[in-house]
């Protein structure tokens, strides 16, 4: 019995002193890396703004390329939320939601892990610029561990590893972000880009949506998801009809001073969803698609024309135009902008009806794969 006795007080002597040791251990951790990439402060903050292009860069997003990946809300807004379900054990369950949104400077997470243990940290990326052409990022991770787990903090330096990780996050970054090319405002190729981001942007948006999402209406006076794409797609060809006869008629450089907005009002004006515009009767869907694939398909269709029309149009001939719109004067390149915004408009518009509290969950394809 003696014996017995010794080796229990042993024993409870082993399991006391971690704990007691855990007392004394800190349960907070605060990690930053930064890197400086050669590109405008604009448009890096414009990239990592976005929740989802964390995946294109992000060590922890590429840990499982097979890990099952849901969103709620609109990217690029507060409140959007990207969560994760992963089998691998150091992957596990979790969600990020950002937070609040300093625009051109800051953005603030909150990251939320499920398994494989509960815990709850905020993280932040800033953006500074160090020169017109020069961005500072940096990337910023709180950690806190809760008694008895914080003793794990005297074997594994958790700001070393975690700091490794956003390093990586960080370098990739910057690959991805100096490798592509820089288009200067008012360019064909600007032109150009502007439609593939207002393409690429409705695809995603869009992208497994089922048929019950897609002809959910929020209310009697709003429109389903599958309306907006008709909308879109219908519009981009009588747009382009409208827009390719006045560039048809004779230039007019003379009515240029009578133009009334730069290239980038006329995107925010027609991009702002505070002020609402009744659409004509033939442009008003009627919810035809039934999956997001057609709907792009269609609109890539209808897009092949207008972006020939692009690749071979002289650039100064189309400043020459002035053409009269419903909202004042424009010049031709402005109006092939006007095509591509009026997308945008409506694809903000489609993210406003997935962000609805009742929208349906997909039951036919089930999680948004990653």
């Amino acid at each position: 019995m003696k014996i017995l006795k010794k080796i229990l007080i042993v024993l409870v002597i082993l399991i006391a002193i971690p704990l007691v040791a855990a007392l004394f251990v800190k349960k907070d951790y605060t990690v930053e890396r930064e890197v400086t990439i050669h590109k405008p402060k604009q448009e890096v903050f414009d990239y990592v703004k976005y929740l989802k292009n964390q995946d294109n860069y992000s060590k922890w997003a590429m840990m499982d390329p097979d890990m099952e990946k849901t969103y709620r809300g609109t990217d690029g807004t507060e409140g959007f939320v990207s969560a994760w379900n992963s089998d691998k054990e150091d992957v596990g369950s979790g969600e990020q939601e950002i937070r609040k949104i300093t625009e051109g400077q800051r953005i603030d997470f909150e990251l939320r892990f499920f398994k494989p243990f509960e815990s709850v940290s905020p993280a932040y990326m800033t953006t500074r610029a160090t020169s017109e052409d020069q961005t500072k990022v940096t990337w910023g991770f709180e950690g806190h561990m809760n008694y008895p787990m914080n003793l794990m903090m005297v074997f594994v330096d958790f700001e070393k590893v975690i700091g490794d990780d956003l390093q990586t996050g960080l370098d990739n970054l910057k690959e991805i972000l100096e490798s592509r090319k820089t288009v200067t405002a008012g360019s064909r190729e600007f032109l150009l880009d502007y439609f593939k981001k207002t393409s690429d942007k409705l695809s995603e948006s869009v992208s497994g949506l089922s048929e019950a999402q897609l002809q959910f209406r929020p209310s009697e006076d709003k429109w389903s998801v599958s309306q907006c794409l008709e909308h879109i797609v219908a519009a981009e060809s009588m747009l382009f009809g409208v827009v390719r006869k006045g560039l048809e008629a004779p230039a007019n450089p003379e009515e240029k001073d009578k133009v009334k907005f730069s290239d980038e009002e006329l995107i925010a004006a027609i991009t702002d969803r505070s002020q609402k515009a009744e659409a004509p009767a033939e442009l008003r869907g009627e919810g035809k698609y039934t999956d997001p694939e057609t709907a792009t398909d269609d609109l890539a269709s209808a897009r092949k024309a207008v972006l020939e029309y692009i690749e071979n149009a002289s650039l100064e001939d189309l400043r020459d135009h002035v053409i009269e719109f419903p909202f004042g004067k424009v010049d031709g390149y402005q109006s092939l902008l006007f095509i591509a915004a009026h997308s945008a408009r409506h694809t903000l518009q489609i993210e406003e009806v997935i962000a609805d509290p009742d929208f349906p969950e997909n039951q036919e394809q089930g999680a948004e794969k990653g």
